[in-house]
């Protein structure tokens, strides 16, 4: 079951201060209309009943999807005490996946990359090679990269890049054999899964600079 806290927040706007909803803690398979929200970015969203003013409220918050066996825990200033203590109160599980972000983006991320069934630190890999080539084609720099979606039909694996300086993202797309080749990488990295493991693409990077 999913759990909320009521917190009072001050408009960054008019200064008004009103009561609203947090869910802490998220369950996938209770909840669908939680976890809808994350994927279409609006759980986050705030609206000031006073002045009409919005604004993102990024606060942290576990989601749990027990039939694709993964937890994640968004906290915004990354390993807090909070987090450790989590990982103390929540034991480790075979086959349960366990990652901290530290933004709405990447849990949205983490959820549609573990519910395709695919290993997140090859996707990470995969999108540091995909980035060093889009940024040779274009000639600017990706600061973002996000996984899209996976096609069975087509054989292949979606990503969005954001540029610097360019407001639209670049859709960018490899065959599931690139996929394949990075997991057989990232499982002879020494990647030690467990408790909950910030996996992005610093982790990816280090862990192939020591291949």
């Amino acid at each position: 079951m999913s759990t909320c806290s009521i917190r009072e927040i001050s408009c960054p706007g008019c200064g008004a201060v009103n009561k609203s909803r947090m869910w802490i803690g998220m369950e996938a398979s209770a909840d669908p209309e939680l976890r809808r929200r994350i994927l279409n970015e609006t759980l986050f969203d705030w609206k000031c009943p006073d002045c009409g003013a919005g604004a993102q409220m990024i606060y942290p918050c576990l989601y749990c999807d027990r039939e694709n066996g993964f937890l994640v825990c968004l906290s915004p200033n990354g390993r807090t005490p909070a987090v450790r203590e989590a990982e103390q109160r929540l034991p480790e599980l075979p086959g349960v996946k366990k990652r901290l972000v530290d933004s709405a983006a990447a849990l949205k991320e983490k959820i549609l990359i573990f519910e395709a069934g695919l290993d997140d630190l090859a996707v990470e890999m995969v999108k540091l090679a995909l980035r060093e080539l889009v940024e040779k084609k274009r000639g600017a720099a990706a600061d973002r990269a996000f996984y899209l979606a996976k096609s069975g039909d087509l054989d292949y694996i979606g990503f969005e890049m954001f540029l610097r300086g360019v407001e639209k993202p670049v859709y960018q797309g490899v065959r599931m054999e690139v996929y394949r080749k990075a997991v057989q990488v990232a499982q002879s990295s020494g990647f030690a899964d467990e408790g909950f493991q910030q996996v992005d693409a610093a982790l990816a990077q280090t862990l192939l600079e020591q291949q």
